[in-house]
């Protein structure tokens, strides 16, 4: 546990730096591998998320997110890794993020283990549109690529998880002029603390309250405080609070075996008009292949705690 104090010590220095609107999502617990390149790889199998976060008003001017993750582990390594794919739209902006991430799994100790993920890939960013600059008109379309890269912890045992990540060290965009912008450890880039807590409120069901704070020295700290009902291994709901912003209603349902189905609702809670911070978000995350040796003598208590105690339901 030392250990990791003093790695999320090191994340916290670079808070004096710190954004990317992209990655800004309602159920980060969902959204895990995308903010956090050590949140793939904890399974087997093919696990993966598809993910489209919007305003929940119609417009050409709020941004929508769209995104795309794939990942698994091969335990006998004690390695995994993924790929993500996040398409993010503002306006006459559009970026393209590509990562592929390595994670390494070390076993502290019986029932803990600590992951550490690096990724690293290519911004794409274009722009087009009309722009008024005083009274004259300037119309520019412009285009160009950036390597891009990021760093993660993620620690978990059966009770309790905690992660830290810096999921993009570069800024990559162009501005109103059409001039590019990119920066490495700039006021634009974002860190992500996070940590949960499993209680066992019944024999099939447990309570999970979770925080999760980014930070970046344009928008400043966010903080989302929540907590998760999850009953067997069929359905989960929540609630959600995101401090001086908005507030959050969370469901999962399971469609079928390893295929899961999920909803958010992001409405309005600060003095700034009735349609400020009202999103929605839609995800569909899967697990297909082995999860593991079980035993035929597994009683359904163990096999929803396993369910339970598996990234895919942070």
């Amino acid at each position: 546990m030392k250990i990791v104090l003093i790695l999320l010590l090191v994340l916290t220095t670079y808070v004096g730096y710190a954004q990317n609107s992209v990655l800004t999502f309602t159920d980060y617990g969902a959204a895990q591998p995308l903010i956090n390149p050590a949140g793939m790889g904890h399974e087997n199998g093919a696990n993966g998320l598809l993910l489209y976060h919007s305003r929940f008003e119609k417009s050409d001017y709020w941004p929508s997110t769209a995104a795309f993750n794939i990942n698994s582990m091969l335990t006998e390594k004690n390695f995994g890794g993924g790929l993500s794919a996040i398409f993010d739209k503002y306006g006459p902006y559009q970026k393209l993020f590509l990562y592929v991430a390595g994670t390494y799994r070390l076993k502290v100790n019986e029932g803990k283990n600590l992951y550490f993920g690096l990724q690293a890939g290519v911004n794409y960013v274009s722009n087009a549109g009309d722009y008024k600059v005083i009274d004259d008109e300037t119309v520019f379309a412009d285009n160009y690529s950036q390597p891009n890269f990021g760093f993660g912890l993620h620690f978990e045992t059966e009770n309790y998880f905690v992660g830290a990540s810096i999921p993009e060290f570069r800024y990559n965009t162009l501005d109103e002029l059409g001039d590019k912008i990119s920066e490495t450890a700039s006021e634009m880039m974002r860190i992500y603390l996070y940590g949960g807590f499993r209680f066992k409120v019944g024999k099939t069901t447990r309570l999970m309250p979770y925080a999760y704070l980014s930070y970046s020295e344009y928008e400043s700290a966010k903080v989302d405080l929540g907590a998760k009902l999850l009953l067997r291994d069929a359905f989960e709901c929540g609630l959600q609070y995101r401090t001086k912003e908005a507030f959050g209603v969370l469901v999962r349902v399971r469609v079928f075996d390893g295929l899961w189905l999920g909803y958010a609702f992001e409405g309005n809670s600060a003095d700034v008009g009735s349609k400020f911070n009202t999103n929605q978000e839609i995800g569909l995350s899967f697990h297909f292949g082995k999860k593991g040796k079980k035993s035929s003598s597994t009683s359904e208590e163990e096999k929803v705690d396993d369910s339970i105690n598996s990234i895919r339901y942070f």
